[in-house]
């Protein structure tokens, strides 16, 4: 019997969007729980000690962080497999994944935050040029297979793990900067990542208006580091 699962997050969390793809694509049924993380509410602390988005409850069973998440859901519903079979393919996807997570979100991020607050000359240079190095790399990875997906024909947890930043990287791209434009120089990137975002699961995962609130979302967090930057 499957288990009651409810996914808590807030509403553009791409971390949160990477399991409720897995989700999507096992075909899962769950809640969607959205809390505000600028007053987190005492249930979830309790759950999250971290105090991070994503949280599962499995009947109850706090689990938390997007990898573990996926992991565990693809084990509770194997059909279809999300994961190769052969232990060090496992590994090897495992090992992209975390270079998503500490690689490609952070310099992403960073970039995407020069983007919002309009930073223009060496400080968007240097960001962009750390997340071309990224990509650089994914490329180099990409041209080892046969695609369309990350780890060859068959959409895995490795794909679900990048869609989310890969769809807002395309909005950023057009924030105002040609500079940005920088998908285009990478055409193993490119042709994965449009496989990945015409993918059922990829696009039903979209939060609404995700172009607007990220856009809201990082002016506002290049306000307050402009105002702690003032304030010393």
């Amino acid at each position: 019997m499957t288990p009651h699962l409810k996914l808590v997050s807030f509403d553009i969390c791409p971390y949160v969007e990477r399991s409720r793809i897995v989700l999507l694509e096992k075909g899962l049924p769950h809640e969607l729980e959205l809390i505000q993380l600028s007053s987190k509410p005492a249930w979830f602390l309790e759950v999250s000690p971290m105090g991070r988005v994503p949280v599962l409850l499995v009947d109850g069973r706090a689990v938390f962080e997007s990898m573990v998440i996926n992991e565990l859901l693809n084990e509770l519903q194997p059909d279809p497999p999300l994961f190769p079979r052969d232990p060090i393919a496992r590994a090897e996807g495992r090992s992209w994944i975390v270079f998503a997570n500490d690689v490609v979100m952070p310099v992403g991020g960073a970039a995407m935050l020069a983007l919002a607050a309009g930073a223009q000359g060496e400080a968007l240079a240097t960001r962009l040029g750390a997340l071309r190095e990224a990509f650089g790399k994914l490329e180099r990875q990409l041209a080892r297979g046969d695609g369309p997906y990350f780890l060859g024909r068959d959409f895995s947890l490795v794909d679900a793990s990048y869609a989310p930043f890969f769809r807002r990287w395309r909005l950023a791209e057009s924030w105002g900067s040609p500079a940005a434009h920088v998908l285009a120089s990478f055409p193993k990137v490119s042709a994965w990542v449009e496989a990945m975002l015409q993918r059922r699961s990829v696009a039903s995962a979209e939060p609404v208006e995700l172009d607007a609130k990220s856009r809201r979302f990082y002016a506002e967090r290049a306000a307050r580091a402009r105002a702690a930057a003032t304030a010393t």
